[in-house]
Order: C-alpha cells, then sequence, then structure tokens
C-alpha cells in the first residue's frame, strides 16, 4: 500500500468537519457547559472561604482549605 492511499483510509474515519477543522455546535456546547462548571467551582470556592475568614480562621487554612492563593484570601 502506498502513502496516500493509507493517508486516504485515515480520512476515510475522519468526518467532513474535522477534516477541515470546523467544531461541531455539540463542541460548542460542551464547552461552554465545562467553561460554566468551572466557574462555578471558584465562585464556590470564593465563598467557602469568605465564610471560613468570617469565622476568623487564619490565611493559612483556608488557603489550604480552599486552593486560593494568600492574596485572594486576603481579598475577599
Amino acid at each position: 500500500m502506498n502513502e496516500d492511499f493509507l493517508k486516504e483510509l485515515d480520512m476515510a474515519f475522519v468526518s467532513v468537519g474535522q477534516k477541515y477543522g470546523f467544531v461541531s455546535a455539540g463542541d460548542v456546547s460542551r464547552k461552554r457547559e465545562a467553561e460554566a462548571l468551572e466557574k462555578g467551582r471558584e465562585a464556590e470556592k470564593r465563598e467557602i472561604a469568605r465564610a471560613l475568614k468570617a469565622m476568623g480562621d487564619s490565611t493559612e487554612k483556608i488557603v489550604a482549605v480552599s486552593g486560593l492563593t494568600a492574596a485572594e484570601v486576603e481579598a475577599l
């Protein structure tokens, strides 16, 4: 089998959109959903850190629990 035939065979298993670099609506939707989920997780981290800070916990403890930086905790 020659190299051109093998390339063509590989492309047979790829959709037309993938072949030309297009992104499907499903891909866009999944990416947006993942970004929204991550944004929600970050907001939840900050909310928990804010509550811990209000209860008087140390910055070091809040950093360890929340994963935020010390500067982010101090800014809350």
